[in-house]
């Protein structure tokens, strides 16, 4: 009988086997599906990245760039826009060639007085009045684009035509395509993605190691009496490993197959503003390939490797024993991978590449195996502790447990471990990196539209009047002129300017310009000290780029600054604003602004348009998408620990049978046995979820100084050793049913 038929015997006939094979199944079904789910996120964000590279022209030098201008063949301006909460990416274009090179999914180029939107734009343009939305948009629905060419299925993108004539400031391109270079993906997303991926595969295998641990004492005994009866050290480790296999190949099979229904609600999670396309989360074959080869080969690798006392002391396995004990030099290994993480922080804040990256994930993952390297030494130590200072028979059965097997006491800890980490380092790195998103600053005031840049001229800017009029709207458009000031005696030092009058920047600036009078005069933050008589103004749409000097005899007046730190100008000063306006604002009110917003739009194309409104609303959701994956993440992490916190519990008990069936017959009450099993199981879960929590702490202090941000304690770093505990307690909770089912004659039978 070969190995394979012999493990298929065994699982037919032993029910305990069976259960532990059914469990390792589920383990390794779970760990390859968060596996290949995980490692599917990078690829995900750069499918999205891909079909939006279109959008953007890229350049390898300057000639590249002159050469491709020079053979253009349309000319492009981009911008954002919003309806509500949700973005719109618009693009004005006009072609100066036939047959320009489109990516796929953009059906044509739109000729004067043609558009083309995305489904969605078309669907919520005929949804709402067309002052609201669709007049932003000058000419006909000339088609819609394919999903080749949007981010996700509902993204708002409009293309509308113009005749070269009305474009003078925007961009020549070559075409509408990619140029073959691969889209650019947030790097503080792949960071992130990357994190996660190694923080959550090892809850991962630590779920597959306790359900494949679930009899593995009774499996012990099982095969070192086949020892003593003559069967060799390779019929031993091939039975092992077949039966193994059975179940982790199995396991792995049904991990993969999981994974493709799982693709649909994946898609439904909303990033970036929108949903994904499922074929976004389909993994490579590669990968898959990986992952049905890989997970088997790890689970029978571990199994293996645990019959070295079968294999070379059958006859103290067959007996259970006393384990060797850990010893202290498992600090070494914690010590030396916290200095392989710092090393590794160090050269990925000096190098360029994804090398330093890929140094600083090895030492994270050295960090998380080492504190379940350094558990079991921590769990002997209490154990030697509750022996020593016991004042009942369940605190000292408790403390022997955690001292004569320490490594199978800390197993149902290991997870929780693993959780606690990983959840504290998210939450000591959230904070900061939230408040990397930015919001608005306040330097305009709420309600106001500012079209920012030299992207228009002064006949869009009288149409937009003449629009806004003709329908009856009471709203100021107000030309802004910007540039620099400095001194003459200091020509180092530059401070930003406006050039508008104090009327105006009281109704579009959110600084407080108050008690305006008559007359030409500089506004001056208050408490700033500077001599009118030697500052000089660079206008940032001057021709010849030039500092002129200010007029003798210009009055200096001061203002509350907020949001915003620069001089203000009247344009009295020079009799006139210096070579026009680079920004126009235009101040509404909540009963016309989406008329207004229209109105903009629809005469100043291709211009940035900004609003406190409008940048809020997009850092409201870059924070959303934030929350909800860190979320995510430590419910992924919180749900593998506590199951494989209660899987290792109850195998526990199921290991030790025998014993408590002794201890009953003997007359030791269910419920002393039940009060050991909750101790042996929390204390060491308290000790390991602090440390572990403290760790995550220091650890994630660390990964902030890659993008430039400091440690904000907050109270919210407890959650994960709180919900460390909680789970532990669950588990722990977990063995008295499993208990209730010993009896004495469990002693006999086994």
């Amino acid at each position: 009988m070969n190995p394979l038929q012999l493990a298929l015997r065994v699982l037919r006939g032993d029910s305990r086997s069976r259960m532990s094979a059914i469990f390792t199944a589920v383990g390794v079904a779970v760990g390859v599906t968060l596996v290949l789910w995980l490692a599917t996120v990078p690829g995900a964000l750069q499918s999205r990245a891909d079909r939006e590279s279109w959008r953007e022209a890229s350049y390898s030098s300057q000639a590249d760039f002159e050469q491709r201008s020079a053979d253009a063949s349309i000319l492009v301006a981009s911008s954002r826009d919003n309806v509500g909460t949700q973005r719109i990416e618009r693009y004005d274009v006009a072609a100066l060639k036939p047959n320009v090179p489109l990516a796929a999914g953009i059906p044509k180029v739109p000729g004067p007085d043609e558009v083309l939107l995305s489904p969605a734009l078309a669907k919520l343009a005929a949804s709402l009045p067309a002052d609201q939305l669709a007049d932003r948009f000058k000419g006909k629905v000339v088609g819609q684009f394919g999903p080749e060419a949007l981010k996700f299925p509902d993204e708002l993108v409009a293309m509308v035509g113009h005749d070269p004539s009305d474009m003078p400031n925007a961009g020549p391109r070559d075409g509408l395509t990619s140029s073959g270079v691969r889209g650019e993906v947030n790097e503080l997303l792949v960071f992130l993605s990357r994190i996660g991926i190694v923080v959550l595969i090892a809850p991962c295998l630590v779920l597959v190691a306790s359900a494949a641990r679930l009899t593995a004492a009774r499996r012990e005994r099982r095969l070192a009496a086949l020892r003593l009866a003559g069967a060799t050290p390779q019929q031993v480790i091939s039975m092992t490993a077949a039966e193994t296999a059975v179940a982790s190949i199995v396991g792995a099979v049904l991990g993969v197959g999981i994974t493709f229904p799982l693709r649909e609600l994946t898609a439904l999670i909303p990033w970036d503003g929108g949903d994904w396309y499922p074929s976004d989360w389909t993994p490579s074959g590669l990968l898959i390939a990986g992952a049905l080869v890989l997970a088997p080969l790890l689970v029978v690798g571990a199994a293996v490797f645990g019959l070295r006392r079968v294999v070379n002391r059958p006859l103290g396995a067959a007996q259970q024993q006393n384990k060797r004990q850990p010893n202290a030099a498992r600090l070494l290994w914690l010590v030396g991978a916290a200095v392989a993480f710092v090393v590794a922080i160090g050269a990925a804040q000096n190098s360029k590449g994804d090398s330093g990256m890929f140094f600083v994930l090895i030492g994270l993952a050295l960090v998380a195996v080492s504190l379940v390297f350094v558990g079991p030494l921590v769990t002997s130590l209490i154990g030697r502790i509750f022996t020593r200072r016991w004042r009942s028979p369940a605190t000292l059965l408790a403390g022997r447990r955690l001292m004569d097997d320490p490594k199978a006491a800390f197993r149902a800890s290991a997870g929780v471990v693993l959780a606690v980490f990983a959840g504290s380092m998210a939450l000591a790195m959230f904070p900061t990196v939230e408040n990397q998103i930015g919001y608005s600053t306040g330097k305009w005031r709420d309600g106001v539209f500012v079209a920012e840049g030299t992207g228009h001229t002064q006949e869009q800017i009288a149409a937009l009047k003449s629009d806004l009029s003709a329908r009856g709207v009471d709203a100021p458009v107000i030309e802004v002129g910007e540039g620099s000031f400095r001194s003459n005696s200091d020509r180092n030092r530059t401070m930003p300017g406006f050039v508008l009058s104090c009327s105006d920047a009281a109704k579009v600036l959110g600084a407080r310009v108050e008690g305006c009078r008559p007359g030409p005069a500089i506004y001056l933050p208050r408490g700033t000290a500077l001599d009118p008589s030697r500052l000089e103004f660079q206008s940032y749409t001057s021709k010849s780029g030039d500092y002129v000097a200010l007029p003798q005899g210009v009055s200096v007046r001061e203002y509350n600054p907020q949001g915003w730190y620069g001089i203000l100008m009247d344009p009295a000063v020079f009799g006139s604003t210096p070579d026009g306006n680079g920004t126009v604002a235009v101040v509404t009110t909540p009963a016309n602004r989406d008329v207004v917003h229209t109105m903009v739009v629809r005469n100043l194309p291709g211009v940035s348009l900004y609003s406190n409104e409008r940048y809020n609303a997009r850092a409201d959701t870059l924070a959303g998408d934030l929350r909800r994956a860190t979320l995510l993440g430590l419910s992924i992490a919180t749900v593998l620990g506590g199951v494989s916190a209660a899987v290792a519990a109850a195998g526990s008990v199921v290991d030790r049978r025998r014993t408590f069936g002794a201890l009953i017959a003997a007359g030791t009450p269910v419920s002393v046995l039940t009060r050991a099993l909750r101790r042996e199981a929390m204390l060491p879960a308290l000790v390991a979820t602090l440390g572990a929590g403290v760790a995550g702490v220091l650890v994630g202090s660390g990964l902030l100084t890659l993008i430039k941000g400091e440690l904000e304690l907050n109270p919210w770093i407890l959650t994960p050793v709180v919900l460390g505990i909680i789970v532990a307690l669950m588990a722990a909770a977990a063995c008295g049913p499993v208990l209730r089912r010993v009896s004495a004659r469990d002693y006999s039978d086994e």
